[in-house]
Parts: structure tokens; sequence; C-alpha cells
């Protein structure tokens, strides 16, 4: 099988499971929402966001740099895996070791610190995230895809078969934690089809993934501190209820983030090896992916935006209203990142893992500022705002340091359009809302948008072909020249 056809299939495999998985995972936040109420599924998001924190631990940054270096050469992946596999395991058990002592030095009260405890056994389960690797070097991302599918349906049947019994919060951590452990240990078991793992240690192929990893682990630190942050200093300066209803719209839209990163997985491999060669195909994925992730997040953000009302009413129910704002607010952050993730593998496809680590870090103490600045006053909207205004920065900043150090290329033809569309699409909405469901109204301002960018020959025949590739045949990718 050609590469295309192997990255289409990837593409095809990748949308079709992030969409059942995402499904499966809004009903089971669903359920758990309802049920708990804001109060207890604020202590249910805090207990997952706090370990969050401790997860880049087991990965330090390992996993991208073990994709590039097999994606160059799939001869040492055997000994990539193997020595990753060993480091991830020392890590895994400092991080869980790390977390539990930290809460448990705190003031918070037993229930919150126990939910923690248990949600950290999770961690022990990363030291297995070495073997994704393999299938998306060898593109075979649709084993992952099952493995995933199968860990959601299990989350969701024991969900809905404990509810009946009145359980309590540790319970629904408890199954969440199983099922992640289940993923890993099925995409374990199966990476045997496509390599054998070498478990003897190279202590200079480990040092050398330590150090090209550091920059990424540094980075991916930071971005977990101003993604989670918010929600930990919630439950510090408010309390449980306040960080349920955030809670309830940051599900929402993180839900949404599985748009970006069904391309960026299976581009991401592709990038790397087109910059090794010096290829200008680079350039070519790196424009193409920023005008549709730009378009999407915009449209995205516009109906969503002003449907939040009906969209929170109809799935929490009227006792999380006060999620509207929040959502409001998130949603434009989320469509920012949808851009930032394509930044993200651009910089470390392209080997500037440095630069990355220090926006990151900016961004960070930026978001921490702007937190301490507006939860005192603005509680969980306060969050909101922070959380949007981090990412925007973080994405201007990114756009304008590629575009002078990497890939001269300009990108404000690509934003005029879309920009203009998106306002007509807007105005349409306001009219229709009160008159018109979700569903029609949302499927009639997607074609608007995307009959007006055709009109004005944003789309153009070029994209028309990729489209018929992408969409009807499984996402079938197109040809790289």
């Amino acid at each position: 099988m050609s590469t295309a056809k192997k990255i289409a299939k990837n593409l095809g495999s990748l949308l079709i499971s992030r969409v059942l998985t995402k499904t499966i995972s809004f009903f089971i936040f669903l359920y758990i929402a309802r049920y708990l109420g804001p109060s207890d599924f604020g202590k249910y998001s805090f207990a997952f966001a706090y370990t969050y924190f401790f997860s880049f631990i087991p990965d330090l940054g390992i996993h991208q740099i073990l994709v590039r270096e097999a994606a160059k050469d799939e001869r040492i992946m055997d000994k990539l895996i193997g020595n990753a596999t060993i480091v991830k395991s020392v890590l895994s058990i400092l991080a869980f070791l790390l977390c539990c002592l930290a809460i448990s030095i705190t003031n918070y009260s037993t229930s919150t610190k126990n939910a923690v405890y248990i949600a950290a056994l999770g961690l022990l389960a990363i030291s297995l995230s070495g073997f994704s690797v393999v299938y998306e070097v060898k593109l075979r991302m649709d084993y992952s895809i099952l493995f995933s599918i199968t860990s959601r349906v299990f989350f969701l049947v024991s969900v809905l078969y404990l509810i009946r019994f009145n359980p309590d919060l540790n319970v629904f951590i408890s199954v969440a934690v199983i099922a992640d452990i289940i993923y890993y240990i099925l995409m374990t078991v199966f990476s045997k089809r496509f390599v054998t793992p070498n478990f003897k240690i190279e202590y200079n192929l480990v040092k050398k993934i330590v150090l090209e990893a550091l920059p990424v682990a540094v980075s991916t630190a930071f971005i977990m501190i101003y993604f989670r942050i918010d929600m930990v200093m919630l439950s510090f300066l408010t309390n449980d209820t306040e960080v349920g209803l955030y809670s309830a719209a940051y599900r929402l839209t993180e839900a949404l983030t599985f748009i970006p990163s069904i391309l960026m997985v299976s581009i991401y491999p592709i990038m790397s090896k087109y910059f090794k060669d010096g290829n200008k195909a680079f350039g070519y994925i790196y424009t193409k992916s920023f005008k549709i992730l730009f378009a999407l997040g915009l449209l995205i953000g516009t109906n969503i935006t002003f449907l939040s009302e009906k969209i929170i009413l109809e799935i929490y129910g009227s006792e999380y209203y006060g999620s509207v704002i929040a959502l409001q607010v998130l949603i434009w952050a989320t469509s920012v990142m949808f851009v930032n993730q394509l930044l993200s593998s651009t910089y470390i496809a392209s080997g500037n893992q440095k630069i990355m680590a220090k926006i990151s870090f900016i961004a960070a103490i930026l978001n921490i500022g702007l937190n301490l600045l507006l939860i005192p006053s603005y509680s969980y909207i306060g969050a909101s705002i922070a959380t949007f205004f981090t990412e925007f920065i973080v994405m201007i900043y990114g756009i304008y340091w590629i575009n002078k150090n990497i890939i001269r290329i300009g990108l404000f033809k690509e934003i005029i359009h879309p920009s203009i569309s998106v306002c007509i699409v807007s105005a349409f909405i306001i009219i229709s809302k009160n008159y018109v469901d979700i569903i029609p109204l949302t499927l009639v301002s997607v074609l608007t948008f995307i009959g007006i960018l055709y009109i004005t020959g944003w789309i153009n025949s070029e994209d028309i072909m990729l489209l018929k590739k992408v969409i009807p045949k499984k996402m079938r990718y197109f040809v790289l020249k």
C-alpha cells in the first residue's frame, strides 16, 4: 500500500474513531454530570485536572521524539520503544508518588483527597504509552482506534450499570481509571504484530531521547498548566459548584479538539519526513492545514456562541444554566486551539522544540496571572476569559515566528474570506435561532458558509478535488507532489 493510501486510511479511521469516542464520552460525562450534580461533578473534574498536572512526567516529551525518530528510520523502532518503556515505567511510578504526596499535604477534604488518590492510579498505566508509536509510524491507527472505542464502551456500559445502585463519586473515578488501563494493555499486546521491542538498555540512546525530549517536556508542562490550572485555581479560590459549572462547559469544548488532532496525528510524521528532506511539500501541508483549521474553528465558534443556551439546557438541564456564558467564551479558546495544534506540530517536526518551550512558559505565566486577576471577581467566567486570551496570544506569536523563521508564507489572504463569511452566517443565525431547531439551523449555516467561500473563490478547484478524496471514501488523502 502506498504512503498516500496509508495516510488516507489513517485519516478516515481517525475521523470515524474520534467521532465515535467523543460521542461515547459525551454520553458518559452527560450521565455522570447529571447524576452527581454541579458540586460532586466539580470534585470529579478536579481529581482528574489535578492528576493531569503530573501526567507529563511519565512521558517527559518522549512520545513525539520517538515518532519523529522512528518515522526517519523504522529499523530502530524496536530499540526506541523498549528503552522508552523502561524510562516511562520509572517516571510513571515517580509521577504517582509525587501526585499522592502533593495532594496529601493540602487542606482539601478527605473525600477530595481520596478521589485524587484513585485518579492517580491512571498515571501508572502511562508507562505503556510508548507502544502507540508503532501505530502512528506504521500508519495503522485503526488498531489504536479499536482499543480506544473498546475502553470508552466499557466506561459507558459501566456507568449505565452502576447508576442503578446509587454509587458514590469514587466509583465513577475508579471505572474511568480502569477504562484507561484497558486501552494501554490492548495497545501493548497487539503491538507485537508490528514490532518486537528490545528492552536492552542502551544508555547513549536513552540519553539522546531524553535530551531531545526535554524541551518538549518543559513545553508540555507549561501547556498543561495553562490548560488545567484554571480548574485547580477555581477549586482553591471558589467552590466545587463553580468548578462543576466551568467543567460542564469545558468538557463540551474540549470534545471538539478531536477535529484538529485527527489531521495532525496523521500529518505530523509526514511533516517530519518532508522537513528532513527539504521538500516544498512541508510548506504546502502547513498552509493547507492552516486554511482548513482556521475556517473550521471560526465556523464552530460562531455556531456554538449563538446556540450555547439551547445546548446547555438540552444537554445538562437548568441546574447547569450558569455554564452558558462560560461555553460562549471557551468555544473561542478552542477555536484558536485548532490552529495552535498545527503550530505545535510544526515546531517539533522542524526541530524547534526550544521555541515551543519558551512560548509555553510565557503562556503559562500569563494564564496564571490572568486567573489570579479575574477569578476572584468573575469566578469561572474570569477563568474562561483567561483561557481564551492565552490561546489567542500563543496563536498570534506562533504564526509570526514560524513565518519569520521556518516558512515564509503569508496567511493573511486565507483569513479574510472566512471572516467575512462568518459575519453573514452570524446574522443568519441571530435572525433564525428562535424559529429553527439547532440541528437544521446548524446544517444550513454550515452550507451557507461553504457556499460563500466557494462563490468568492476561497475554495478553489484544488480544494474541491481534495474534498472529493477526503470525504466520500473514508477521508482518502491527496497525493503529495
